[in-house]
């Protein structure tokens, strides 16, 4: 990118495309033609830029991007009302024609041409840095499509991608989302966003005393709706508190169907992860088209289904590991007695797996989890109908020589050779340092080598024959089960999959948030280098936590009590605080 007066220099002897003519428009005032497309009308082509920019509701103070610049009358409109632009133009043609005509003498920033040359230029980069609101030029948008789209995908990567966005990830009651919630959320924070975590477990022993103290069923089902409503209102209350620019609801949060508009009233981009089987709850047909974006676990067949229902944008996205918390534990002597064993599985009593470990009770093995009541099993099972956390997890594989996986089914007694969706125990397995035998999902041979990071079996014979192989042969176990954790460690952490939505989020409504704006987030020591680290507020907010977020609430917790010995800037903060706290009183009393 760089100023107008130099294109129209570098393009003086840019050949001339037959496709664009210069027509003279029946006011008076040229117009422009690209095919058989009119770029501006032709009776008042200046009115009719004034209307497109009062329609646009941009705001004049911050800085807009323009991508199609036409004849310029659109931008020459901004430039009057004093607004600071910059323009992204693909047809060196059309931008000859516009710098020789209502944009002579123009000192605009525009970018010509090829879109990764000018993304790729330092000009380009610094006004995306400015978190420039985006306008797209509506003939422009339909003679070059592709153009615009990527125009504005790529300039809100740039602008967004290194902020610190606010990201709220809500949580359910109970169930396998429940941790992944707390897994997201954490993934979110390590890339350096802030985030809220929306828990309603806490909600989870009310509602079961309450649906299920009544005999009655209607009035079970009565008083679960009311429950559910309080805390999808309580939900939306805490969302919108916090303001967030992206709120992720997990499967089977508490949330009614009018969560995500109201959400989107207020700017902010909701997604939904649905980490569940689609055969087996089919609730995401309602949800899917409520959301911007419809994460899920089960590509192919499921994203045909999405789209039929009308899902304006899904994406597959796995689930994964969490390294603070599936990470190898040593176990005391007590815990190897508690845990210790040849075999074992975590996980609920689906009945394929009830059939198939029917077949394996001659083993050293142990069964975690609950919904296990067939009786050839009891012996085996730990601590029945108990619900594992993600710490006794953890030891589970510590002590296990095997931990085996095999996916849930409905419909087959044992392997499912049509299962396509991966559980997250195979991640979390890994990433414990366990040594993993787990049936062949589809899609699973994608993110792990069979041969040397995951071996996987295809029914009860072939379990058990692998069994027997690597229990005979532990050297081979520790190589198979270090190199899968290289893996998820490389591969398969919640990080991973938060930037996957992250990158999917902001090339299909980047332009939306760039449209609302993001609060910019500095970090204690960012505020200390750009005040000057010599300066008395430099000195002060370099002795505060370095990663510790620039914020007033953050500023009063980290304040000492108020003594003589304060410096200038704490004595500036403390002013500040009371002041503050002095507003929130009145404005109390006068409510």
């Amino acid at each position: 990118m760089k100023p107008a007066p130099q294109w129209l220099e570098e393009l003086a002897n840019a050949a001339p495309d037959d496709n664009v003519h210069v027509v003279e428009g029946r006011g008076g005032e040229p117009t422009l033609k690209v095919g058989n497309v009119f770029l501006h009308s032709r009776y008042r082509p200046r009115e009719e830029a004034a209307r497109l920019i009062e329609s646009a509701g941009l705001d004049l103070q911050r800085p807009i991007l323009v991508v199609g610049l036409g004849l310029g009358y659109h931008v020459a409109e901004l430039l009057a009302r004093d607004a600071e632009v910059a323009v992204l133009e693909p047809s060196p043609a059309v931008a000859k024609l516009a710098l020789e005509g209502p944009l002579r003498d123009t000192e605009v920033l525009l970018g010509v041409g090829d879109l990764d040359d000018i993304a790729a230029t330092g000009a380009f980069d610094a006004f995306a840095g400015r978190i420039p609101q985006t306008l797209v030029h509506p003939p422009t948008a339909k003679i070059h499509p592709e153009f615009c789209d990527r125009a504005v995908a790529t300039t809100a990567k740039a602008a967004l991608g290194k902020q610190r966005l606010r990201i709220a990830v809500v949580g359910p009651m109970y169930g396998g989302s429940l941790p992944i919630t707390g897994y997201l959320e954490r993934a979110f924070r390590a890339l350096g966003h802030v985030t809220l975590n929306i828990d309603n477990s806490q909600a989870w022993p009310l509602y079961q005393a309450a649906t299920e103290g009544v005999q009655s069923e209607t009035g079970s089902a009565q008083l679960g709706n009311l429950l559910a409503h309080f805390l999808s209102e309580w939900t939306y209350a805490r969302v919108a508190e916090f303001a967030p620019d992206i709120c992720i609801v997990m499967a089977q949060a508490p949330v009614g169907p009018r969560f995500p508009a109201r959400l989107a009233k207020e700017g902010i981009v909701t997604a939904f992860w649905y980490v569940e089987n689609w055969r087996h709850f089919p609730y995401w047909r309602e949800l899917a088209p409520l959301y911007d974006c419809f994460f899920h676990i089960q590509p192919r067949e499921f994203e045909d289904q999405l789209t039929q229902a009308g899902c304006p944008c899904h994406a597959f996205v796995q689930t994964a590991c969490d390294p603070e918390i599936h990470k190898p534990v040593e176990l005391t002597e007590d815990e190897q007695d508690e845990f210790g064993c040849d075999l074992s599985f975590a996980g609920a009593g689906y009945t394929n797996r009830i059939e198939i470990f029917k077949g394996m009770t001659d083993y050293d093995f142990k069964i975690w989890g609950v919904g296990w009541g067939a009786k050839e099993l009891t012996p085996l099972l730990c601590h029945a109908e108990e619900r594992f956390t993600p710490e006794r997890f953890t030891k589970i594989v510590a002590g296990s020589k095997i931990n085996l996986n095999l996916h849930s089914s409905a419909v087959h007694m044992g392997v499912d050779p049509k299962c396509d969706a991966i559980n997250p125990r195979v991640f979390e397995i890994a990433a414990c340092g366990g040594f993993q035998l787990c049936d062949p999902c589809i899609g699973l041979d994608a993110l792990f080598d069979f041969d040397t990071e995951l071996p996987v079996y295809r029914d009860l014979a072939g379990l058990r024959a692998q069994v027997d192989h690597f229990l005979a042969h532990p050297d081979e176990r520790r190589e198979f089960a270090r190199r899968a954790r290289q893996r998820v460690l490389r591969d398969h952490t919640y990080e991973h999959r938060a930037q996957e939505m992250l990158d999917c989020i902001l090339e299909h409504y980047g332009g939306r948030l760039l449209r609302k704006g993001v609060r910019i987030q500095h970090t204690m020591a960012e505020m200390a280098e750009r005040v000057g680290p010599e300066t008395p507020l430099g000195t002060y907010l370099a002795s505060l936590p370095p990663d510790c977020l620039f914020t007033h609430e953050n500023i009063n917790d980290l304040l000492v009590s108020a003594t003589n010995k304060m410096t200038y800037p704490e004595q500036v903060f403390v002013y500040m605080r009371e002041v503050r706290n002095f507003a929130e009183l009145l404005l109390s009393q006068k409510r």
